[in-house]
């Protein structure tokens, strides 16, 4: 198995790494198995022999011009700019035009593609993700959705697979992506170095979701964000929320809608879930004082939010309190 990593100047190192971690345990634990799959073949590839990462590291590639293999998986490394600006900015650039145009090429020739975080915007960028299902770091979703619309985009899901393509979302996220990949040819091989690695595999970002920076970019989002916020231990209504920001309930609904792909209500239950969270961990108050913390008349409906939410208990929330 031929995997191509293609980096540009900026590349973030934790992504990378995690990549390069992934697929060379998978290769050291093929010979554990009965009927092992093919080695995976890493190449990490750009336009000239080597990038700066983005912390200033060299980082030694094959100049594209000397690329005699033809992959059978082609990822984009993650590159170490957080803000959405200077993302677009750096995708969109003239200098990696030659990335985007080798992502359609693969794309025409049936080479599976896969990105993580940052990666991700060279995927949408590219246009092979219009009309799939994709995700990318939870912070930077709006951002993306505005950007990309032809995108099916769920940015609280860590991996996603589309047609040929795998997203993953922020940083870590890179390691569940290339154990995806190794899960296509073997899921044994996959379990085996998932354990090894200490890794458990997570379905959802949303446990890292902090929603006053989601909220961001929008002057709307961002003052009903705070007005849930001063108002958390109230039993409010959305429409409540609307008139006291000025705008009708229904503009609220479409521009939460619009930049976060959920409902206000929705959006008020992660801030509440968020606050409700911080002080399982931080404090000793009990369930039923949190609860009311943040607005609920009883430890029974904090209770429900963090079972739908999060598929775990209080208690097991404040038992991962701990680093």
């Amino acid at each position: 198995m031929d995997v191509g990593i293609f980096v540009v100047d900026g590349v973030g190192e934790l992504g990378l790494g995690a990549l390069y971690g992934a697929f060379s345990t998978a290769n050291v634990l093929r010979s554990e198995l009965d009927h092992p799959p093919a080695a995976w073949n890493v190449h990490t590839v750009s336009l000239g022999r080597s990038v700066r990462s983005g912390s200033g590291n060299t980082v030694q590639t094959i100049p594209l011009g000397e690329v005699s293999t033809s992959f059978d998986a082609l990822v984009v490394a993650a590159v170490s700019v957080l803000e959405p600006d200077p993302l677009v900015a750096l995708v969109s650039a003239p200098g990696n035009a030659w990335l985007l145009d080798r992502l359609r090429s693969a794309r025409e020739q049936g080479v599976h593609l896969a990105a993580a975080c940052t990666g991700t915007f060279f995927l949408a960028e590219a246009g092979v993700l219009d009309g799939s299902p994709a995700t990318t770091s939870w912070w930077l979703g709006t951002s993306f959705r505005a950007r990309y619309p032809r995108v099916d985009l769920d940015e609280r899901s860590i991996v996603c697979h589309g047609d040929g393509i795998t997203t993953a979302g922020a940083s870590l996220s890179h390691m569940d992506m290339a154990l995806s990949l190794v899960y296509r040819t073997s899921p044994e091989l996959a379990e085996q170095a998932r354990r090894y690695l200490a890794f458990d595999g997570r379905a959802s970002q949303v446990p890292y979701v902090i929603p006053e920076v989601v909220a961001r970019g929008n002057p709307l989002i961002v003052a009903y964000e705070r007005w849930v916020r001063e108002h958390i231990s109230e039993q409010f209504l959305i429409s409540g929320a609307a008139r006291e920001l000025g705008v009708t309930e229904r503009s609220l609904q479409r521009a939460t809608r619009a930049a976060l792909g959920m409902s206000p209500k929705d959006f008020a239950d992660d801030i509440r879930l968020d606050r409700a969270t911080r002080l399982l961990r931080t404090t000793g108050l009990t369930v039923e004082g949190v609860a009311r913390e943040i607005g609920y008349v009883n430890a029974s409906a904090l209770r429900a939010l963090i079972r739908r939410r999060r598929g775990l208990s209080p208690a097991q929330i404040r038992a991962h309190s701990g680093l």
